[in-house]
């Protein structure tokens, strides 16, 4: 303790409370990627070559037939003192204790209250292997005490005899192993960490770290065992960057400012409703849209969630097959949540750093390939819109209704200046810089009218009039989520989506239908009809739209 003169440092009074309050406050769903992330960080300190992280399921002799789940590492060893020090609350070995570091308090606070029954951590160093078990009793959290024949207790104990019995671990190397021990005696934890609490499918240990861990240290190879994913056999843990070979095409656009934004596409995997990675894969090849901050994945966006969001990224179909990951250099001004769910912004009003605040990026960046394929998952619509828009754009040109480019928004991560036309580039150099003043034309240049020429109908920067982008089925509205609305209109990318399963379609051409039913030739009737009562819908969010836009 840092001692002064001129203060009588706060103390703890009730400490049982304050550590059971730090502990139960902490989301147990973040227990894994604590784990991991400490057993990851400890083998990359092994020999190259003996970098190892093994996720396995394993029964105790004091728990019976069920199933726990061990993570197992290669990192240094700790000795029985080691051991002891780092079940302490914000301990570690080895780490700089800070509030951006990984300093060892993450996995005991994310886990305890899953496993109130015991944690039992065992490690190996230079052939002595040291245990302890901690849990909850009577309502208090700590190291569980073994009773010994002569009537002392300890809470750090000498396994070294029963490791070698079990003959599961060499000694000739150094291990640490953690065996989550759950709630119960016969709670299976490989399939059921939270004891239902929440449900977790057979694969969320695959899926969390596919999710979580964008890269892995150099050299460390994780692997899961039989029984800790869906398939047979031994597999290894392969993040997104080394799957690569799987998908159908990839690209890393690199930008001003550090950032690297990674576009995969993943193309469906014969006739099935997966991606062409799932397959002999053990993690899921759904596709996301995330943040990636120092090798971990932020804001992670999947399945409905990500195809409704995707429109804002340039991405108005095909999001089940594509992934963007936003990767933010090292030195960016974040900093993490007290228990690392997401990143906010170091400075201002420390906000939430979601993946939305690089949609502008992602667009403006997308390479021309990833461009052809949305345009070739787009629905076949029957029925143009280029005249629609042709009206729109004449009535956008007669309001005047300007774009409004690049500007910087109260809440946003980048400095930009404001442009009077969209991609407007910032001014540069000094506001007292000499600037060269090219010479104006002179009036006589401007007199001169070619015969037959009309006066041209052109409006300064003016706002370019939506791309209207029909909906036709349920299935595409709901992916869009507007199932239920008539339409959505997706600023960042000025696209309209017009959900013609709306209920008033329908209305409107049952309405003309019983106007016209006298028509000679009810077929033609019936498809003029359709049209009239679909240009009507799109024609009046298509206005709105418009004026919506007006100052």
């Amino acid at each position: 303790m840092v001692s002064s003169t001129q203060v009588d440092p706060l103390t703890i009074r009730d400490i049982d409370f304050t550590v059971a309050r730090q502990i139960e406050q902490c989301p147990k769903t973040m227990m894994l990627r604590e784990l991991t992330m400490n057993a990851l960080e400890a083998a990359g300190k092994a020999p190259d070559g003996s970098r190892k992280v093994i996720f396995k399921a394993k029964r105790l002799a004091e728990t019976g037939d069920a199933d726990k789940l061990a993570i197992w590492n290669t990192g240094p060893g700790m000795s029985s003192e080691d051991l002891d020090h780092i079940c302490d609350l914000a301990a570690s070995l080895g780490k700089e204790i800070a509030l951006e570091g990984n300093f060892g308090m993450g996995a005991k606070v994310a886990s305890l209250p899953s496993n109130n029954l015991g944690m039992r951590y065992r490690s190996c160093r230079d052939g002595v292997v040291s245990q302890v078990v901690l849990g909850k009793r009577e309502g208090v959290y700590g190291k569980l005490l073994v009773q010994f024949d002569d009537g002392t207790r300890a809470s750090v104990v000498g396994v070294t005899e029963q490791v070698e019995a079990e003959a599961e671990y060499a000694l000739d190397q150094d291990w640490t192993e953690v065996v989550l021990l759950g709630q119960r005696k016969d709670q299976d934890t490989v399939r059921d960490p939270y004891d239902g609490d929440p449900e977790q499918d057979r694969q969320w240990i695959a899926t969390g770290l596919y999710h979580r861990f964008y890269h892995v240290p150099e050299g460390v190879e994780v692997a899961f065992e039989e029984a800790t994913h869906k398939l047979d056999g031994n597999r290894p843990f392969e993040p997104i960057p080394l799957r690569l070979p799987r998908f159908g095409q990839s690209e890393t656009v690199e930008i001003d400012g550090g950032y690297k934004i990674h576009y995969h596409y993943d193309p469906a995997y014969k006739t099935t409703g997966h991606n062409a990675s799932i397959s002999g894969s053990v993690t899921t090849s759904v596709s996301t849209a995330a943040i990636v901050y120092r090798g971990e994945m932020y804001d992670v966006r999947t399945g409905r969630k990500w195809a409704a969001d995707a429109p804002a990224f340039g991405i108005p179909f095909g999001a089940r097959h594509i992934s963007v990951h936003v990767e933010l250099p090292d030195t960016f001004p974040v900093r993490h949540e007290a228990y690392r769910r997401f990143i906010q912004l170091a400075q201002g009003d420390q906000r939430q750093l979601v993946v939305e605040d690089f949609a502008g990026l992602v667009f403006e960046h997308r390479p021309d390939w990833l461009a052809e394929i949305i345009n070739s998952l787009a629905p076949q619509s029957y029925g143009s819109t280029d005249d629609l828009r042709k009206e729109l754009q004449d009535l956008l040109n007669e309001l005047r209704v300007k774009s409004h480019g690049p500007r910087l928004a109260p809440e946003g991560i980048n400095l930009v200046e404001h442009g009077g036309a969209r991609g407007a580039a910032p001014t540069s150099g000094s506001p007292n810089a000499e600037t060269k003043v090219e010479k104006s034309a002179e009036p006589t240049d401007l007199i001169f009218n070619q015969t037959g020429a009309k006066k041209a109908n052109i409006t300064k920067n003016a706002e370019r009039a939506p791309d209207i982008i029909i909906l036709r089925t349920e299935e595409e509205a709901e992916e869009k989520n507007i199932g239920g609305k008539a339409a959505r209109y997706v600023s960042e990318t000025n696209t309209l989506f017009v959900n013609l399963t709306y209920p008033a379609v329908a209305d409107a051409q049952e309405h003309l239908e019983l106007r016209y039913a006298t028509y000679e030739d009810p077929e033609i009737m019936r498809e003029q009809v359709r049209l009239a009562a679909e240009r009507l819908i799109m024609g009046r969010v298509g206005f709105a739209v418009v004026f919506a836009q007006l100052p």
